[in-house]
């Protein structure tokens, strides 16, 4: 990165940074994904009537976005679920967290998943979207009922999924020689749900493009991709 970049992208973060406390760090086992709590003062949670994204910074001018789950506005708390399956700047951030540090971001934005009244909400996703879905059922309190599934690429992660959380979201092994999703999907009657799809583009992709063919399904498919 040249000095003027460098320059110009100090100023912005010197005017536009907020930071946070982080309150907790819990690996799961193997240590490829970490629920983190933080404390963000001054944010009102209470106004969230969609999936939030929260641009972190994990390094020296390098942000990456992050859903707050399970929050609680009184406290200004919230959980984020970070998956640090795939090696950079942001699996090295949080493999290095610890309880008490400060963390730095530029904001917190909504996203365009926000749950429908008196409707089915099916999630589709991988374990980057989990904190994503907890969000949406966190949000769907009282409005819709919020199901699906998840698939993981590890056993120990599924059965740490399945404890933790009380959802309707079953977690599923992931098939190397076969999309798992896609086989759920197959399992399932469809009508007018309203489907959300996030985590893996390429997946999203595939998911979405199944649900379009099915004569069964005439409800609205919602999706959001968070990597390739």
């Amino acid at each position: 990165m040249n000095i003027i970049k460098k320059k110009v992208l100090s100023i912005f973060e010197s005017r536009v940074l907020k930071q946070g406390c982080v309150l907790d760090v819990r690996a799961w086992n193997p240590a490829t994904f970490f629920e983190v709590d933080v404390h963000l003062p001054g944010v009102n949670m209470e106004k969230w009537t969609s999936v939030q994204h929260m641009k972190v910074k994990v390094s020296e001018y390098t942000y990456r976005d992050y859903t707050p789950a399970l929050w609680d506005a009184e406290t200004e708390t919230c959980t984020l679920c970070i998956s640090s399956d795939h090696k950079g700047p942001g699996s090295d951030w949080v493999n290095s967290l610890k309880k008490g540090d400060i963390i730095s971001y530029v904001g917190i934005g909504g996203t365009f998943h926000k749950p429908v009244a008196d409707s089915k909400l099916l999630c589709l996703g991988d374990s980057s979207s989990i904190g994503h879905f907890l969000a949406l059922k966190q949000l769907a309190l009282g409005i819709g009922e919020v199901y699906g599934a998840i698939s993981f690429n590890m056993e120990s992660h599924a059965r740490e999924f399945s404890e933790y959380f009380d959802t309707y979201l079953q977690p599923l092994k992931e098939n190397k020689n076969d999309i798992s999703l896609v086989s759920w999907l197959n399992e399932q009657e469809l009508s007018n749900e309203t489907i959300y799809i996030a985590g893996h583009i390429p997946t999203a992709m595939q998911l979405r493009s199944h649900l379009k063919q099915r004569n069964d399904f005439n409800g609205s498919i919602k999706l959001q991709g968070f990597w390739q």
